[in-house]
């Protein structure tokens, strides 16, 4: 298919979010957090206020009292707008400032005074579960630890049979990095409130414009049919667009509270810091196996760091999203993975980088334990692939974990 955006895009005539330009319109900033947790003991906006070119200054508690500080995410947990109680990473939005432009409203920041009581952070995930670890989420009911959900696929017990009997068990201790998204376009919006209509209009960097009214409509009371969500070009998305940032939710905001339409673009330092990330799993496989090379079985066990907010933004119910895809391309009887997924002092994350939902991590860990049962049997990586691969005839094909394979020639490509 040919693409059709070619012929504006290399003569300069792209439209952004940034290229909007309203009569009146209004700039916004958002003051960060300089640390990764740290209780909130008090916030001076003062002086900024006092700023002539200074329109309006928001604090996370302004929004509690219109019950706005908090949205909900599209994985059933809830992100703060602006930090109420505490701050949970470095660069979490702590308060926002409206001015006449741009310049004015980022040097106001430098006037509003926050007064930090740091706290121990949980930057390590594989220290988030320990005893003595930092409770990050407890603005949550009832919360005693920071996981978020044990997951689970395939069958413990016949996979814990294989490996009792294997002659050969291999296991490798692997980390898939977190991944940032860094667009040509960061994040940002112009909301634009009639107060006459009633109707909402927003601009905005988004790949999920349909689910964004949905949260808008929440968040600002309005029916959907009031609301107009225009995506232009975005720059890039790379799945880390499709979920709803603060800062989005604050324009809408700012437009309320100033009557006139605002706009807010985040700098790269700031999409750097505070934009969804993706993958950031810490993974323990094990792969069984015969002295000839035959392969029995693959048990996993992984860590999956999520964040300071559970910001997965996937199409399905399984919190893991596709990792059960590990078996990969291989025949074997007995499979069975653990997913546990905890809060740690970073940005949110979950987001599908590169058409990942899982996907890219599952092979990893599957061909890397492929590849250690090579060396571990002295065995070329391809010859040993060429006899575990599913063959043509075997389809279609019900993996160890539930997917079925409905066809395939593995042996061919390789």
């Amino acid at each position: 298919m040919l693409r059709k955006e070619d012929a504006r895009f290399v003569r300069g005539q792209g439209h952004y979010v940034d290229d909007v330009n309203l009569p009146g319109m209004l700039h916004s900033a958002i003051l960060r957090s300089p640390y990764a947790h740290a209780r909130i003991v008090s916030i001076d906006t003062s002086a900024a206020e006092a700023h002539p070119k200074v329109k309006a200054v928001v604090t996370g508690k302004m929004l509690e009292d219109l019950k706005l500080a908090w949205i909900p995410t599209l994985s059933g947990d809830v992100v703060a707008v602006l930090a109420t109680d505490k701050v949970r990473f470095q660069g979490q939005e702590v308060a926002y400032v409206v001015a006449e432009d741009e310049y004015s409203a980022r040097d106001a920041l430098e006037l509003i005074q926050v007064d930090y009581e740091p706290l121990p952070a949980v930057v390590d995930a594989k220290h988030a579960l320990d005893p003595d670890a930092p409770i990050i989420r407890d603005d949550l009911e009832g919360r005693s630890d920071n996981k978020i959900y044990d997951w689970e696929a395939g069958d413990a017990t016949a996979c814990d049979e294989v490996f009792s009997n294997a002659e050969v068990v291999v296991s490798e201790d692997m980390i898939y990095p977190r991944v940032h998204p860094a667009p040509m376009e960061t994040c940002g919006s112009v909301a634009s409130l009639d107060k006459v209509t009633g109707k909402l209009t927003m601009w905005t960097t988004t790949q999920a414009p349909h689910a964004h009214r949905t949260i808008y409509a929440l968040v600002a009371g309005l029916p959907e049919q009031k609301i107009q969500v225009i995506s232009p070009d975005i720059g890039g998305g790379f799945g880390n667009k499709v979920g709803i940032y603060p800062g989005y939710v604050l324009s809408i905001v700012g437009s309320i509270v100033t009557g006139a339409p605002v706009k807010w673009m985040e700098d790269r330092s700031e999409n750097l810091m505070s934009t969804s990330f993706a993958r950031d799993y810490h993974m323990h496989g094990e792969i069984a196996a015969t002295k000839e090379g035959k392969i029995l079985g693959l048990r996993v066990h992984v860590l999956a760091d999520h964040g300071a907010f559970n910001g997965v933004a996937q199409p399905t119910k399984f919190p893991a999203g596709f990792f059960h895809i590990f078996t990969g391309s291989y025949d074997y009887p007995a499979a069975h993975c653990k997913v546990t997924a905890v809060y740690t002092n970073k940005a949110l994350g979950g987001v599908a980088y590169a058409c990942s939902f899982r996907i890219t991590e599952a092979v990893y860990l599957v061909e890397r334990m492929v590849t250690c049962l090579a060396y571990e049997l002295q065995m070329d990586p391809a010859e040993l692939r060429m006899k575990n691969l599913l063959r043509p005839e075997q389809f279609p094909y019900m993996s160890p974990t539930g997917w079925e394979y409905d066809s395939g020639d593995y042996p061919r490509a390789l």
